[in-house]
């Protein structure tokens, strides 16, 4: 069960769920504020835990919005590894290009782009380069791994930088874009140290270590990108 709410000036979405013993509260990439609470928290537990964490919630709230993409001429964009600058063009049609450091996005001036679109064309790039990248990265740790190569496919997923399935299907977000060649690298091979160890056990740590001995700092590295590396309106 999920509702909405209001407390000390900060809007909440609650979502009660089964099988947790705690509540935990969360701001999200945009800014607003996530809490998960056990069935039987009353609402006023759930906003008593949001006014005694307000300070730290507000000092996210507002980082979190100040990173947010404004999709204006002029902004920055990780971009493979680089810092890409997003350029706004007149054109005959809406595309994007990436060229020269440059995220070069035209429009027709009779049909002014709205943030909205900037941010669809950005994706759909990223989503069509990254499947590009990825699928060499695949094949390359399949073969390294002795698997099979496995099916994959490339998601708007604003949490998570890759998943693998118990089916043995691995999905990625089309954020992936924004890594490095190692980086993007490191993510393949971890996600598919998974068809070996399904688990996050010592036998699958041992097996990345064996074949990407900083993996640990290359980890690092991604997580300090989730918030930059955001897509979002």
């Amino acid at each position: 069960m999920k509702t909405d709410g209001k407390v000390e000036n900060i809007p909440y979405t609650l979502l009660y769920r089964r099988g947790l013993r705690h509540i935990t509260v969360r701001v999200k990439a945009d800014g607003k504020v996530k809490v998960s609470a056990p069935y039987g928290i009353s609402k006023a537990a759930v906003e008593r835990v949001i006014i005694s964490n307000k300070e730290k919630l507000l000092h996210t709230i507002v980082k979190q919005q100040q990173a947010m993409h404004t999709y204006q001429s002029g902004e920055m964009f990780l971009y493979a590894g680089e810092r890409y600058t997003l350029l706004l063009e007149e054109g005959a049609h809406a595309t994007i290009t990436p060229r020269d450091s440059s995220l070069i996005v035209t429009y027709d001036p009779r049909k002014p782009l709205e943030s909205f679109g900037i941010c669809h064309l950005i994706k759909e790039l990223y989503r069509e380069e990254a499947r590009k990248r990825l699928s060499p990265l695949v094949a390359y740790w399949a073969e390294v791994l002795h698997v099979p190569i496995p099916p994959f496919s490339v998601r708007d997923s604003k949490t998570r930088w890759g998943s693998c399935s118990a089916k043995g299907r691995l999905n990625f977000s089309l954020r992936c874009q924004a890594l490095s060649e190692k980086q993007l690298s490191y993510l393949v091979l971890h996600e598919m140290a998974h068809l070996v160890h399904f688990n996050h056990s010592k036998e699958f740590h041992s097996l990345l270590f064996h074949y990407m001995s900083d993996y640990k700092q290359v980890q690092r590295a991604i997580f300090s990108l989730q918030q930059e590396t955001q897509l979002c309106l």
